[in-house]
């Protein structure tokens, strides 16, 4: 009986000391700016990326809201953080360079530099580098490599904003 008490509190303790070490990252609001880019020939790359990355926060539930800026105009919310990001290098890849080449050249990359901002100014920066899988994707078609990148990129940010100390 005393095992099983002792047991409980020390999950309880150990759960506590998790959850408190979130930070209080799970009360805060964040708001995903529109997404800027900085290279040619990425045509609605950074909205989709956008999209995902927004799908990706609110089911990782980093934060106690996730929203545009639409929607926290429209719940009058002005006290949260602020997320942006700009495509700052991309390549849309070249199935015949794969094939003729080989050796990891002509896969699709892109590179995002995110900012993380609250009322005060900029309080975290990373550049999160996503690259299409290599070799045998079971395609050799540049667009399906394209489709793989967003996800990549708002994986790659999750885990790092949960690395992130508040």
């Amino acid at each position: 009986m005393k095992r099983t008490a002792l047991r409980v509190v020390a999950l309880a303790f150990l759960f506590g000391s998790v959850c408190t070490g979130q930070g209080g990252k799970k009360d805060q609001t964040l708001v995903v700016m529109p997404f800027e880019k900085a290279v040619k020939g990425a045509a609605g790359f950074p909205e989709a990326t956008r999209t995902v990355v927004i799908e990706t926060m609110k089911d990782e539930a980093l934060f106690g809201a996730v929203l545009t800026p639409e929607e926290a105009a429209a719940k009058g919310i002005t006290d949260a953080l602020q997320l942006t990001a700009k495509l700052i290098d991309f390549e849309a890849g070249s199935a015949a360079k794969r094939l003729l080449v080989g050796f990891g050249s002509g896969r699709a990359h892109a590179v995002f530099e995110f900012s993380l901002k609250d009322s005060k100014g900029e309080i975290w920066k990373k550049t999160i580098k996503s690259t299409a899988s290599f070799w045998f994707n079971g395609s050799t078609s540049s667009a399906t490599e394209r489709s793989e990148l967003p996800e990549g990129i708002a994986k790659e940010l999750a885990k790092e904003l949960k690395k992130r100390k508040p």
